[in-house]
């Protein structure tokens, strides 16, 4: 359990990994990456849903991939924001987001580059523990993005962001998949792998650091790759839960979610993201059950 802990920040996420700086305006330059229409009405679903999960191979620490299955007709948009004001300009931001359609959306984790960032190049360990295979959403899902934060002189300052993939106590369709690579022939092979397990998201938490970065992550389930979810995986990740402490990211990843915030608190009718430097060439309409 503790070694499903340590990586689940990582997993949830797959964090993080570019330097750049979000911006809340469509942006011709090369370091553009796709603009979010933000439209906060129920008729606003206009993103596809790379477009609204951009962020997840945003802040990727290793190479990624993309992959969709061939029905997939997902679209996702905000759909509501309120602001609630407190006292010495303090203010908690709420915007609910929906995600339609079906099909499934996979970011798929380059396995050479997590076995050596997991191993670090050392093969002294007779097993890693929990690398990160993919992550993925596969059906609708009503979130909500909340942010907390203050006006200061005239500047929106972000101190905290949510992404919540539930709402109204629907289960979160945001999974992810670790394995084990055990040491062989003084090699770790990901042909070798064994022991998936699958872990449902429920939140990811940005906050804002004088330190380094880090992420919180909130699981709902977590279970082995063959068995269905029930009360032995909600244990798990209530476990999961207590122990896991708030992994570091990257300023990007972390800088991205914070300007986010701060787009939505302006009010901005789009926000750009910055180039996902480690996106590869995207596996787009491959039949993913094959990974």
């Amino acid at each position: 359990m503790r070694q499903i802990v340590m990586f689940m920040g990582l997993a949830a996420a797959g964090l993080m990994g570019a330097s750049a700086t979000a911006q809340t305006d469509a942006n011709d330059g090369s370091d553009a990456g796709p603009t979010l229409e933000l439209g906060y009405c129920s008729e606003s679903l206009s993103n596809s849903v790379d477009t609204f999960m951009y962020f997840v191979p945003l802040t990727s620490l290793t190479a990624v991939s993309t992959a969709t299955d061939p029905n997939t007709n997902f679209t996702a948009g905000i759909v509501s924001r309120r602001c609630d004001e407190k006292r010495d300009n303090g203010f908690i931001l709420s915007c609910d987001f929906e995600i339609v359609g079906g099909g499934l959306y996979r970011v798929v984790y380059d396995p050479d580059e997590m076995i050596a960032l997991v191993s670090g190049g050392d093969t002294a360990k007779r097993r890693l523990k929990n690398l990160l295979e993919w992550i993925q959403i596969d059906g609708p899902c009503l979130g909500r993005v909340d942010a907390v934060g203050q006006v200061h002189e005239n500047d929106i300052i972000i101190e905290q962001v949510t992404v919540s993939f539930t709402r109204d106590r629907l289960k979160s369709p945001v999974t992810i998949a670790l394995y084990d690579v055990p040491r062989k022939n003084d090699r770790y092979r990901y042909a070798h792998r064994e022991n998936p397990v699958i872990a449902r998201v429920n939140t990811l938490t940005f906050s804002r650091s004088e330190q380094s970065p880090r992420m919180s992550v909130e699981v709902a389930s977590v279970q082995k790759a063959d068995r269905s979810e029930g009360l032995i995986g909600s244990i798990k990740a209530m476990f999961a839960n207590l122990l896991l402490s708030p992994l570091p990211v990257s300023a990007v990843g972390n800088d991205t979610m914070l300007d986010f915030g701060r787009a939505l608190y302006l009010e901005k009718t789009a926000f750009t993201f910055p180039v996902a430097e480690t996106l590869g060439p995207s596996l787009s309409k491959a039949q993913v059950s094959a990974f």
